[in-house]
């Protein structure tokens, strides 16, 4: 009888584990992963820890002196971009809402913007793909953030408040 009521009593003490890790442990984890995951993002880091930028090649489409776009001649498999939702053939024509030949008439500097000002920043770019114009991050590509900032430090902010954690 004593053995049986010890483990009844273990049973019970195992279950309100079990439930202090459901419903006070587990969400924070998850808040946490998903401020990680908005951290590296905004550092400029891909999944696998390599930076953006390196992540993907282009050449800038140029007409009479002007950068029209940037087609992008490779995509990393896994790396940052390709988690964003570019792909090997597409032609980048603007970033956060604002055409490349605004942002410089340099291919290189035009994909260094494209990575600040839209990847790192979770801000759209616009692609042209098959003849028809996409904007980046594509929200049923898995890994991308799928909700745009205008303000990325805003969403650092809100997921901190959410872990009980003050930002100054």
């Amino acid at each position: 009888m004593r053995a049986m009521f010890g483990l009844v009593s273990l049973l019970v003490v195992l279950f309100i584990i079990l439930m202090v890790f459901k419903y006070f442990e587990a969400p924070t984890i998850e808040k946490g992963e998903k401020a990680k995951d908005e951290a590296r993002q905004i550092s400029g880091r891909g999944d696998d820890g390599k930076a953006a930028i390196d992540s993907f090649k282009t050449e800038g489409k140029m007409k009479g002196g002007t950068l029209e776009g940037l087609m992008v001649t490779e995509v990393t498999p896994g790396g940052a971009l390709e988690a964003y939702g570019l792909r090997k053939g597409d032609e980048i024509v603007s970033v956060n809402g604002t055409d490349l030949a605004a942002i410089s008439s340099d291919p290189d500097t035009a994909k260094a913007m494209a990575i600040q000002n839209g990847f790192q920043g979770g801000n759209p770019i616009i692609v042209v793909r098959d003849g028809k114009r996409i904007t980046l991050p594509d929200k049923g590509t898995p890994g991308t953030t799928g909700t745009p900032s205008s303000d990325p430090r805003k969403n650092v902010q809100d997921q901190l408040k959410g872990l009980g954690i003050q930002s100054h």
